[in-house]
Formats: structure tokens, C-alpha cells, sequence
């Protein structure tokens, strides 16, 4: 009983220090745009270190390979510098992307084995990359864990709590209705620019939805990314405004992509 009392006042405390960061003005009247570049590559550079703590990172060359490739031909082809997406693939069962403050994209093998094709995937990281050109991560951080926070969590003062906490609300929480489909529309441009087929992410999201109704933890995309049905008709409306010659993703062989990234664990 002792030990669930000291548990309950625990959580109580985290929780009110939480209520109180987020409360608290450290700056007055802090214009958002303050927070700088140099800042949110802190912030992002803590998160990413806690997530290698408890995740594993494939390091197969040739799964590493195929996702380094779409971010290039993505980059290249719409003048992002591509030095500035840092990719890394973690093994991890769930069927999900997400990307991180200070363009950190973060790629689970449960998504790569997932995609029945490399243009699949190249949706989703054309969607992920997009929240980051979009700064949807940094927009809804603010909005949901308080500017304040974020300054202490960046200048190296946040506890184990409070950074597990931001981390889960990144990797497993939605962005509204708004920031997805602007995600998705510049995602189908991103991919058009550099020749892949847009429909890949399109009948990604399209079998999602048919298996929402057996939905389990695994599929966390769907948890994360919702109303995939209705996101699905949006992009293929959009591909169709602007149509292209698309040339097949070179990547390697997608079979064994697949099946190396399933058993990196």
C-alpha cells in the first residue's frame, strides 16, 4: 500500500510540474518564431537519443540503402538539401513513420515490410517529410505541449519523464484534420517532381483503411494518421490534376528489402 501511495504521488507531481511549465512564460511575451533553428535541433537531437535507448537501429546496408534512395531521389528533385532529413530506420514491428523536431524521419521496419512496393513507402516518407518542410512537428508541439517546455526541454533540463512524454506524443499522436492533408497534397507534389508514383501512397492508405475494422497495435499509422478513406480519394483526385511519367523506384530488390528489414531484430 505504501509503495502504491508513493506511486500515485508521483505521478501526481509529474504531472503538476507539467501543468506548471506550460503555464509559465520564462520569456514574456515570447514571439514563437524565437525559438530557433539551433534550438529545435536540440530539442530533436534529445528526442532521437532517448528513442535509440530503447529501440534498435538497422544497420543492414542494403535496407538502409532503400530508404536513403527515396529520401535522395525525393531531395534532389525538389531542392531539399538532403543533408538536412536525417533518416533512420529502427526496428520495431508497428506500421509507422514519423518525423521528429530538427528533420529527424524515422522509419520502423514494421512500415517497410508492411509496403507491398518501394513507391509504398516512398508515399509515407514523402508524407513524413513534408510535416517537417511543413513544420507541422514543431507547430503542433507548441500548440499541445506549451513554447515554455519546449525551451527547457531544449536547453537540456527536461526529466526522463517529460522527454518519454513529448516523444510519445510525436511518434503516436495525430495532427488535425488540416496539417494531413496539406501533407498529403505536398507529399503527391514532392513525389511527382521526382518520378515516383503518387498511387503508391494511395494504396498504402487504401488497404489501411480496409483492415481499420481488425485494427491492432501494430498498425499504429492508422491511430496516428486517420480517415485514411477519405485521404485516399483526396490524393488520387490530386494526382489526377497533374499528370506525369512516372519510372519505377529503384531501390534493390523489394522482396528482400522486406524481408531483411523483418528479421534486422
Amino acid at each position: 500500500m505504501k509503495a502504491l501511495i508513493q506511486l500515485l504521488v508521483l505521478i501526481a507531481t509529474f504531472f503538476l510540474m507539467w501543468f506548471a511549465f506550460s503555464k509559465i512564460d520564462f520569456l514574456g511575451n515570447v514571439d514563437l518564431d524565437k525559438f530557433s533553428q539551433e534550438q529545435e535541433n536540440k530539442l530533436g537531437d534529445l528526442l532521437m537519443e532517448q528513442l535509440k535507448k530503447t529501440s534498435k537501429r538497422v544497420t543492414n546496408d542494403s535496407v538502409n540503402f532503400a530508404v536513403n534512395q527515396i529520401v535522395k531521389q525525393i531531395c534532389t528533385a525538389n531542392n531539399i538539401d538532403q543533408k538536412n532529413i536525417k533518416s533512420v530506420v529502427l526496428v520495431n514491428s508497428n506500421v509507422n513513420a514519423f518525423a521528429l523536431p530538427g528533420d529527424h524521419l524515422v522509419v520502423l521496419t514494421g512500415a517497410i515490410t508492411y509496403c507491398k512496393t518501394p513507391e509504398e513507402l516512398a508515399g509515407v516518407m514523402a508524407h513524413e517529410i513534408a510535416h517537417i518542410e511543413k513544420d507541422h512537428v514543431m507547430k503542433k508541439l507548441i500548440k499541445e505541449v506549451g513554447i515554455s517546455m519546449l525551451f527547457v526541454i531544449a536547453g537540456g533540463e527536461g526529466t526522463f519523464e517529460i522527454i518519454n512524454q513529448v516523444l510519445k506524443l510525436v511518434s503516436s499522436s495525430a495532427f488535425d484534420r488540416d496539417q494531413e492533408t496539406e501533407a498529403d497534397l505536398y507529399a503527391v507534389k514532392l513525389l511527382t517532381k521526382a518520378q515516383i508514383n503518387p498511387s503508391g501512397l494511395a494504396d498504402f492508405l487504401f488497404r489501411l483503411s480496409g483492415e481499420q475494422g481488425d485494427l491492432s497495435d501494430d498498425f499504429e499509422f492508422l491511430s496516428t494518421h486517420p480517415g485514411s478513406a477519405e485521404r485516399t480519394e483526396t490524393i488520387l483526385s490530386e494526382i489526377k490534376k497533374n499528370p506525369s511519367n512516372f519510372k519505377p523506384l529503384e531501390v534493390g530488390n523489394w522482396e528482400e528489402i522486406k524481408e531483411l528489414a523483418k528479421n534486422s531484430d
